[in-house]
């Protein structure tokens, strides 16, 4: 029907022209567009050096970012209702669930649970629940949980040495 058709057509206009997901920490960049804030902020590290340029008209942009706060409350909205359905809003609920979840997990790490703290190493070594690979990070993780005599921390540790 013509209403699930405009909602489409909405709901299209605020996915990320980079990651092509409704945006969890959407911002609006110097071209006026709605992105992901973390894919915007990946390819603008891609290109340092270079002259940029919109991802979507090719215009020269700069960098500066401003927080999409309307745009986040309308994809809350819309998928929370129901509005936006389907694979776009089975994404951002699992993005979202992820992203609560590494929240959380760096809750209880700072407060010493050692069982957080190699959830967040296997997630930065494995680039889960919706981090990326980092090795550094993984490495930090895993030497807290051994600091604390946590036996797989110390294993995971020694693997980190020995690579």
């Amino acid at each position: 029907n013509e209403y699930s058709a405009a909602i489409d057509e909405m709901a299209d206009e605020l996915v990320c022209p980079i990651t092509q997901e409704l945006p969890v920490d959407p911002v609006i960049a110097e071209d006026g567009r709605i992105y992901e804030k973390s894919a915007i902020e990946d390819w603008f590290s891609s290109r340092e050096g270079q002259d940029l340029k919109s991802w979507v008209t090719n215009e020269p942009m700069g960098t500066k970012l401003f927080p999409a706060v309307q745009a986040r409350n309308t994809i809350k909205g819309m998928v929370q209702t129901g509005a936006i359905s389907g694979a776009k809003a089975d994404a951002w609920k699992k993005r979202l669930e992820d992203e609560e979840k590494v929240t959380e997990l760096h809750r209880q790490a700072e407060v010493g649970d050692a069982g957080a703290m190699m959830y967040l190493y296997f997630a930065y070594r494995d680039a889960d629940h919706g981090l990326k690979r980092d090795e550094k990070e993984a490495f930090e993780w895993a030497k807290r949980a051994a600091d604390l005599d946590h036996v797989a921390g110390l294993t995971e540790l020694a693997d980190c040495y020995a690579l």
